[in-house]
């Protein structure tokens, strides 16, 4: 029998990443801003290149589409003057600071 081995960092090891920053988020105080992750002025997700993420903008959770065994992971960020959250894309360096910024050590990326 073949023995088949694993990607170092399978899709439930990312989901569950991502489902331990989402309670980590619920419970964090202060919130943390756009400007923190290093998204400040990131484009966002509605698909118009002038909506850009305010400094201040306050990221509420993570969510993910695709694949499962490659996720594409988004933050949802609050705005003081947007009832409806804006969406941004993250990324290895963006993840890798909001896991530190709430005290777990995560390894991201390949």
């Amino acid at each position: 029998m073949k023995r088949v081995s694993l990607p170092r960092t399978t899709h439930t090891l990312v989901l569950s990443q991502l489902a331990e920053l989402n309670q980590r988020l619920s419970e964090h105080r202060p919130r943390i801003t756009a400007a923190e992750l290093g998204l400040a002025g990131a484009e966002t997700m509605t698909g118009r290149p002038d909506d850009k993420l305010s400094d201040s903008a306050d990221v509420v959770r993570l969510c993910w589409d695709g694949p499962p065994e490659y996720p594409y992971i988004h933050a949802h960020f609050a705005i003081a003057e947007q009832e409806i959250p804006q969406h941004v894309d993250l990324h290895t360096a963006a993840l890798t600071k909001l896991g530190r910024r709430l005290g777990v050590h995560q390894q991201w990326g390949t």
